[in-house]
């Protein structure tokens, strides 16, 4: 019964995340959303997702009280809590970093690197619930290393130079940052299904993670918005010639471009900002700079919670539907230890490169080679299971 579990789980997830994948990239991509500039930061897209979470978990959670279910069991208590706090605070840092990627790059080119987490997931398991470690788990991760290594080998050998498909060093940050994220989401997860006082479900602790997920969102649109006013980071008194060029001009209309054209002027290989500006010139630059995103880390939280284009926000809530239910079915399968089944649920990756072709991106045959490889490894993983039992683990708070 474990295993029919199991399967039936992992199938609904692999079918929510890769849905997830595509919903936030085709929110990212002006084609999608009226053929406009986005206009919507990750930061405002998160917001909304949460938002969506949490009202198809407060649903859930309804219909399950009309069902009978006793209102005690949505405390989860404040061991369980405390877990599943900070498993929102990483997961608000993991969501901003999944709206950003897409926005700049195709998700066959950066969904593979985000799950590097899973070569260590057993080892976790080990030291946080005694799970043992089996030898397919170390034939399985070698291959998912080298199924993450394959798309690279033209490059490796300079055979391949279209830069489109190269991650730039900010794409690699956001993939370490989300890898540690996802770690700590899938230990966090364990931690909190085990720690959680009897009968809580699933339910219970999705509306209780999107609650704290929103709190940390909503202080964070507020606080950096400010916070980067104050620093003046979107009024540069100067900026590098190749990224006002290449990075500031091109997100800009005519009107924008005349505006920065007026109140900067070319010196050498910089762009300086005219001394004697109006304090209404410095707030047009300051608009035309957040247009362009000029700074990435403060640009994740810029604008209004209601967007003038509401076309991404559409995505997002459907996003939203399909994370609601695969953080349901994490916490479902969360009494397992993580590596017994969290690889399984990234399956989709395989799928991945073939639906961006549907979408017309090209997609090199060593992507494709990589992403079965990576999924060859995890279900190597798990070729054993007619000689071993799946284990609930220990719970704590029962």
């Amino acid at each position: 019964m474990e295993w029919v579990i199991l399967i039936s789980w992992l199938s609904i997830i692999n079918g929510a995340l890769g849905g997830q994948y595509i919903l936030n990239w085709m929110g990212n991509q002006p084609k999608f959303v009226g053929d406009k500039q986005v206009g919507v930061s990750p930061g405002i897209m998160t917001f909304w997702r949460e938002v969506s979470k949490l009202l198809w978990a407060v649903i859930a959670v309804f219909i399950e009280l009309v069902r009978g279910k006793q209102w005690k069991y949505l405390w989860p208590g404040m061991l369980s809590l405390t877990t599943l706090i900070i498993c929102a605070f990483t997961g608000v840092i993991e969501n901003i970093g999944f709206f950003y990627l897409p926005r700049y790059y195709s998700p066959h080119l950066y969904a593979p690197y985000v799950n590097i987490y899973l070569a260590f997931l057993p080892f976790w398991g080990k030291l946080l619930f005694n799970a043992p470690i089996r030898k397919e788990h170390y034939a399985g991760i070698s291959l998912v290393v080298l199924g993450l290594a394959f798309p690279h080998v033209p490059r490796i050998f300079g055979i391949q130079a279209d830069p489109s498909t190269r991650l730039d060093f900010t794409a690699i940050l956001w993939i370490v940052i989300i890898n540690i994220c996802l770690m700590s989401q899938q230990v966090l997860n364990n931690k909190t299904v085990q720690t959680a006082l009897p009968n809580v479900g699933a339910n219970a602790l999705v509306v209780w993670r999107e609650i704290w997920k929103l709190i940390f969102i909503v202080s964070a649109v507020i606080i950096f918005p400010i916070f980067g006013s104050m620093l003046k980071i979107n009024m540069p008194e100067k900026v590098e010639a190749k990224i006002y060029e290449t990075q500031v001009l091109v997100k800009l209309d005519s009107a924008q471009k005349q505006i920065l054209a007026l109140n900067y002027s070319k010196v050498g290989q910089e762009y300086k900002l005219r001394q004697n500006a109006t304090p209404e010139d410095l707030k047009a630059v300051e608009t035309c700079f957040k247009t362009a995103e000029y700074h990435r880390f403060f640009s994740l939280f810029d604008g209004s919670i209601l967007p003038k284009n509401w076309w991404p926000i559409l995505f997002v809530v459907l996003a939203g539907l399909t994370g609601y239910i695969y953080s349901f079915g994490f916490f479902k399968l969360s009494r397992f230890a993580a590596h017994f089944w969290v690889p399984y649920t990234n399956v989709y990756l395989a799928l991945l490169p073939f639906i961006m072709m549907l979408f017309g991106k090209d997609v090199t045959p060593f992507q494709i080679g990589g992403a079965i490889i990576v999924t060859a490894g995890l279900m190597v993983g798990v070729s054993d299971y007619s000689r071993n039992k799946v284990e609930e683990i220990e719970k704590k708070h029962a």
